[in-house]
C-alpha cells in the first residue's frame, strides 16, 4: 500500500473510531472496514446521488445532509442527518428511487458502500451490520413519523418543534444563543414542514419579534428554548 492510500485509510479510521456504530471494534477491525468503503468529500450544496446512484448505503462521517423527495416542482424534506447517521437506497425501489435526493448542507465527508460490499461486511462483522440495519430501520421510522407529524400539528407548533430539533442536532453555543451550523432558507423550512413560504415568513417574523430566535450572518439562532417548548406543549399565548 503506497503512502497516499495509507493516509486515506488512516483518515477513514480516525473518523470511524468516533462513531458509536464502531465502538466495539478494535482499530485493526475498523481499518479493515474502512478499506472496504468508498470515501469522498461533498461540498456545500452538492447533490450526492448523481454519480453514485448504484451505491446502497451512505454513512456521514462529518457534516450534514438533507434527505428529500421531489416530484415536479415540489420538494419535501425527509430528514436532516448529521455525523454517524446512515441512509440508504435500494435497487428494488425502481423508478421511485429517482425521486429521492440528498444535498450537503455544509462541507461533508461521506462513506458509501454497494450491496456486494455490504454483504461482505455482513459476513465478517455481523454485530456491526446488525447495528447498521437497526439504524436504517430507525431512520425510516423517523422519516415516516416526521411526515405524519408535519401534516397534523398546527403550523406554529410544527415550526417550534423543528427549531428545537435543529437546535439539539445541529446547534452550536454562541454569545446570542444556540446557532445552527448551516444556512436554511424559508423555502427549506417550508419544505420540511409542508407549509408555504409566506406562512413560514409570517411565523418566523412572530418568533423573532418575540425574541425567541434571531439570525447572524444568515444563520438561525435559537435564543429562547423555553418559549419554543411552551409553544410545543401548548402553554404559550399566540
Amino acid at each position: 500500500m503506497d503512502a497516499t492510500n495509507t493516509g486515506q485509510i488512516d483518515r477513514k479510521v480516525w473518523y470511524l473510531q468516533r462513531l458509536d456504530l464502531f465502538l466495539s471494534l478494535t482499530e485493526q477491525e475498523i481499518e479493515e472496514i474502512a478499506s472496504g468503503l468508498n470515501d469522498y468529500y461533498v461540498p456545500t450544496g452538492a447533490e450526492l446521488f448523481h454519480e453514485r446512484q448504484r451505491e446502497a448505503i451512505y454513512l456521514i462521517k462529518e457534516g450534514a445532509v438533507q434527505l428529500y423527495t421531489h416530484h415536479e416542482q415540489h420538494r419535501a424534506t425527509l430528514a436532516l442527518l448529521g455525523p454517524g447517521r446512515l441512509f440508504g437506497l435500494s435497487e428494488d425501489f425502481g423508478e421511485s428511487r429517482s425521486m429521492i435526493g440528498a444535498t450537503a448542507l455544509e462541507p461533508s465527508y461521506i462513506c458509501s458502500a454497494t450491496w456486494p460490499q455490504i454483504l461482505q461486511l455482513f459476513g465478517r462483522f455481523p454485530d456491526v451490520m446488525g447495528k447498521m440495519t437497526q439504524a436504517l430501520i430507525e431512520q425510516i421510522f423517523y422519516a415516516e413519523t416526521w411526515l405524519e407529524r408535519r401534516n397534523v400539528s398546527p403550523p406554529r407548533v410544527r415550526l417550534a418543534e423543528l427549531l428545537l430539533e435543529l437546535c439539539d442536532d445541529f446547534g452550536q453555543p454562541s454569545e446570542l444563543g444556540i446557532k445552527l451550523k448551516f444556512r436554511l432558507t424559508q423555502r427549506d423550512i417550508g419544505g420540511m414542514l409542508n407549509l408555504s413560504r409566506e406562512t413560514i415568513s409570517r411565523l418566523i417574523g412572530q418568533f423573532r419579534r418575540a425574541g425567541w430566535i434571531g439570525r447572524q450572518r444568515g444563520l438561525l439562532i435559537i435564543r429562547d428554548r423555553g418559549a419554543l417548548q411552551a409553544v410545543v406543549s401548548g402553554h404559550d399565548t399566540p
